[in-house]
């Protein structure tokens, strides 16, 4: 397990704009979000959207 954070909430950008996973933390207002290593690194990837969105 790893853990993805965010300095603000802000950085995860507005609704609407924003992968699910960042969604996900919004909702939850968390700065982090504790994922597989598999999805940590989709979330960092060109391709964010693939990441957990539960």
């Amino acid at each position: 397990m790893e853990v993805h954070h965010v300095a603000k909430l802000a950085d995860l950008g507005r609704s609407g704009h924003r992968p699910p996973w960042a969604d996900l933390m919004a909702a939850k207002h968390r700065k982090t979000l504790v994922v597989c290593g598999t999805c940590h690194a989709d979330i960092h990837s060109k391709n964010p959207g693939s990441a957990p969105t539960e």
